[in-house]
C-alpha cells in the first residue's frame, strides 16, 4: 500500500498548477521555433508585378523627367536670343538677312517633340531629292550607311559594303577612299551621298576660304548640320549663299537638323547616361552632375546621324563606332582621347537597344514611329 501512495503522490504534483504553466509556455515556444524555423528554409516568395511595375515605372518616369533638364541647350538658346535681338551684328552685311532668318526659323520650332521623326522624310530627304532631281520624293532610301570616324575601321575591310548602299553618311568631313587612296577605300569605302557635320565643323572650314573647305566630298555632296551654336547660322548663310535646290545647280543644299531632332538626341543620351550613372555608382540619379558638367554634355554627331538615319531609311547599317585599346580614336586623325563633353559607354548602351530592343527605348517607344532594322558592323 505504500508504494502505490507514493506514486499517487507523485502523479499529483505532476499536475499541480504550478506545473501546468511553464509546461504551457515551454510547449508554445517551441511550436513557436519550429514554425520560425520551417518558414526561415522556405523560398522567398516573389514579389507581386504590380508592385514591381510601379517601382520600375516610378524609377524610369525619374529618369525621363531628368533628361529633360539641359543647360548645355538652354545656354545656347539664351545667346541666340541676344543674337536676334541685335539682329546678328557679327554677320557680313551681304549675309545678314539670310542668318537672321535662318536664326528666328530655328528659334521657332524650339520643342521637344517625338513625332519629328515621322517627319525626317519631308526634313531631310525632300530637299535632298529636289535637287538630285528625284521623282519620288516621299520614298525613304532603301538602305543607309553610317560611317563613324573610330580607328576600329582600319582593322576591318567594310569599305566595298558600304557603297553597296543607297545612301552614305560620313561624318564631320573624315576622308573617304578614292582612286588615289586604295587602301582607305577597301576599309571605309569611296562613295559619299551625305555629309554630317556639327556646327563648330562648319565654322572652322568656312572661316579658311568661304564653303569650299567645307564641302570635302565634292560640291554636289549636301550637307546635314546641327547647330552647337547660334552664331554660326553666318557660317550657314555663306555656306547657303552659292547652294540651291534645283536640278543641275553648282552647289548642294546645307540643310540644319530640325530643333525637335536636336532635343530627342539630347534627352535620349542623357537618359542613357543618367541610367549608367546609377548602375555603376550606385548614387541617386540627381547626383549625376558631379559627375559630368551638365553644361558642356552633349550627344556626339555620330549619333545625331544614325537617330536620323533611322528617321529617312528602311535599313540602316553602321560601321565605325566603337573603341579598341590599340586604335586611334579617329582613323584619319592621331587623337587618341575622347571628348569630356560626350558619354560615348552610354550612346552605346544605346545603339545595343537600337539593333537588338528598339521597343525599350525610352521617349521613342511611345510614339507613333517604327524604327527600321539597324545593325552594328564591328
Amino acid at each position: 500500500m505504500t508504494g502505490a501512495s507514493e506514486d499517487t503522490k507523485m502523479k499529483r504534483q505532476w499536475i499541480h498548477p504550478s506545473c501546468v504553466l511553464p509546461l504551457l509556455v515551454a510547449v508554445f515556444l517551441l511550436l513557436t521555433f519550429q514554425c520560425s524555423l520551417r518558414h526561415a528554409l522556405q523560398p522567398p516568395r516573389r514579389a507581386a508585378a504590380a508592385p514591381a511595375d510601379v517601382v520600375g515605372s516610378y524609377y524610369d518616369a525619374t529618369l525621363m523627367e531628368l533628361s529633360a533638364v539641359d543647360p548645355a541647350a538652354s545656354a545656347v538658346l539664351r545667346a541666340a536670343e541676344r543674337l536676334l535681338e541685335g539682329n546678328m551684328s557679327r554677320a557680313p552685311a551681304d549675309h545678314r538677312d539670310a542668318a537672321v532668318q535662318g536664326l528666328r526659323d530655328w528659334l521657332s520650332r524650339q520643342r521637344f517633340e517625338p513625332g519629328v521623326m515621322s517627319e525626317l522624310v519631308d526634313l531631310i530627304k525632300r530637299p535632298i531629292d529636289r535637287y538630285v532631281g528625284a521623282r519620288d520624293e516621299r520614298r525613304r532610301y532603301a538602305s543607309c550607311a553610317v560611317v563613324g570616324n573610330s580607328g576600329i575601321l582600319l582593322a576591318t575591310e567594310h569599305g566595298a559594303l558600304i557603297d553597296r548602299h543607297e545612301l552614305v553618311v560620313r561624318l564631320n568631313n573624315a576622308p573617304a577612299g578614292g582612286s588615289s587612296d586604295a587602301r582607305l577605300a577597301r576599309h571605309v569605302g569611296a562613295k559619299t551621298g551625305l555629309a554630317f557635320l556639327n556646327s563648330n565643323v562648319l565654322s572652322r572650314c568656312t572661316a579658311r576660304s568661304g564653303c569650299r573647305y567645307c564641302r570635302a566630298y565634292g560640291q554636289r555632296v549636301p550637307i546635314l548640320t546641327y547647330m552647337c551654336n547660334a552664331r554660326h547660322f553666318v557660317e550657314h548663310a555663306v555656306c547657303s549663299a552659292d547652294a540651291s535646290p534645283a536640278p543641275g545647280a553648282s552647289a548642294a543644299p546645307v540643310i540644319v537638323t530640325d530643333p525637335r531632332l536636336d532635343a530627342l538626341c539630347a534627352r535620349l543620351v542623357k537618359y542613357y547616361s543618367l541610367r549608367r550613372f546609377v548602375r555603376e555608382t550606385g548614387r541617386p540619379a540627381a547626383e549625376w552632375g558631379k559627375r559630368h558638367e551638365e553644361g558642356m554634355f552633349h550627344y556626339s554627331s555620330g549619333m545625331q546621324a544614325v537617330v536620323a538615319a533611322a528617321g529617312v531609311c528602311d535599313r540602316v547599317s553602321v560601321f565605325g563606332f566603337g573603341k579598341d585599346p590599340g586604335a586611334r580614336h579617329h582613323y584619319h586623325t592621331l587623337q587618341r582621347a575622347e571628348l569630356d563633353l560626350h558619354d560615348y559607354e552610354a550612346e552605346y548602351e544605346f545603339y545595343r537597344d537600337l539593333e537588338a530592343r528598339p521597343e525599350a527605348i525610352p521617349f521613342l517607344r511611345d510614339s507613333s514611329f517604327r524604327l527600321p532594322p539597324v545593325v552594328f558592323y564591328r
